[in-house]
């Protein structure tokens, strides 16, 4: 059985100096893709941001949100990671 596109995920991690407007920024980029936004999390520590959004997508989009994320995070001085699992449904 294929697994559907929800069962397809990425954990974007964005870290930097903390500051407005990362969080839509984010929002910005994601927006042009057929996603859902499962999760967001957010820490803010001593000046410094950590920001998790969890994303059901498109395996086919992969490469270009990936692509806008590291754009995104060289413009905006943002330090990203972003991991892919796909879930071995029943």
């Amino acid at each position: 059985m294929a697994s559907s596109d929800s069962d397809f995920t990425a954990l974007i991690l964005l870290s930097s100096a903390d500051r407005p407007g990362i969080d839509e920024g984010l929002a910005e980029v994601l927006s042009p893709f057929s996603l859902k936004v499962l999760e967001t999390q957010k820490i803010a520590l001593r000046g410094r941001l950590i920001l998790g959004t969890l994303i059901a997508c498109d395996p086919a989009h992969v490469l270009a949100i990936e692509e806008d994320l590291l754009k995104f995070g060289s413009e905006q001085e943002l330090d990203i990671a972003i991991d892919y699992s796909e879930s071995q449904g029943n």
